[in-house]
């Protein structure tokens, strides 16, 4: 705990930056079906600002902008999770069209299981880090708790439709493709109103000694 909030202006717009990166990458995404125009250079796009993203919000500008304060757990999960994002990921996804292997090794399973581990570590180690202010600190976690709640959700769907799960195929890809959207840009969004609060309450202090 120990770690403090006091930062500097200047270096706190690392996450107004990276918070409207954050948001980018959903604006390329296929939400506003930006992604169809630009096939898939849009898909790259936007998976290339999202992992920007997140490793300028692991980094920071400094110690005290890292959102995991740089400590080497927390920081080392979520660049972790921004690498797999780029690579394992739709590695994953290419290995799962091969005849016969996907289905053997159950890819799907591989990539939620490694996603939701480093997901849980980075997050865990924001909320514990101090720099985010509270209660914004556990806004990641609230992320995280969402996402396996519609997994969950998708899995009900799944195992109590049976043979007619696939009539359900349009709802559980609403519920991916708003999962996708809202988390980023609700993240990205906290980021840069912190950074801005931060900002101007820094300004009101240099007008109060001058």
């Amino acid at each position: 705990m120990g770690e403090t909030n006091a930062v500097t202006s200047g270096s706190k717009q690392v996450w107004i930056v990276a918070g409207a990166l954050m948001i980018g990458s959903v604006l390329l995404g296929p939400v506003l079906q930006v992604g169809s125009y630009l096939g898939p250079t849009g898909s790259l796009l936007s998976t290339l600002l999202m992992v920007v993203s997140m490793i300028m919000f692991a980094i920071g500008a400094d110690r005290s902008t890292s959102v995991t304060a740089r400590r080497p757990f927390g920081t080392a999960a979520l660049i972790g999770l921004a690498v797999w994002t780029a690579v394992g990921t739709p590695a994953l996804g290419a290995l799962d069209t091969m005849p016969g292997r996907g289905a053997m090794i159950g890819v799907g399973y591989v990539d939620l299981i490694v996603t939701f581990v480093l997901a849980a570590i980075a997050t865990t180690q924001i909320a514990r880090a101090g720099i985010v202010p509270r209660p914004w600190n556990l806004a990641p976690l609230w992320v995280l708790v969402a996402a396996a709640s519609v997994r969950v959700v998708q899995l009900v769907v799944v195992v109590a439709a049976g043979p007619d799960a696939s009539r359900f195929a349009p709802f559980l890809s609403t519920l991916d493709r708003l999962g996708g959207a809202v988390a980023p840009v609700f993240l990205g969004i906290v980021a840069i109103v912190l950074a801005s609060r931060d900002a101007g309450v820094a300004a009101a202090h240099r007008e109060q000694e001058s």
